[in-house]
């Protein structure tokens, strides 16, 4: 219960400081729900292995463009 509370207090601490401007607490948020989304990403790609593969010659297609240049 005390750590759903302090994440609580967290956000709610967050969005006042950003009205403030320091937008540290809203960039430690983001990263931190970024981090599972890109998580959980991965592990349903690996449960996928069509969409596995789809990703990786995506991702060698964009390196290849960006080196490209």
């Amino acid at each position: 219960m005390h750590i759903l509370a302090f994440i609580l207090i967290f956000v709610v601490g967050s969005i006042i400081a950003a009205c403030d401007g320091d937008y540290s607490g809203i960039a430690a948020i983001g990263k931190f729900v970024g981090f599972f989304v890109l998580l959980f990403a991965v592990l349903w790609l690996f449960t996928q292995p069509v969409l596995l593969i789809i990703a990786i010659v995506v991702l060698v297609l964009i390196v290849i463009c960006c080196s490209a240049k």
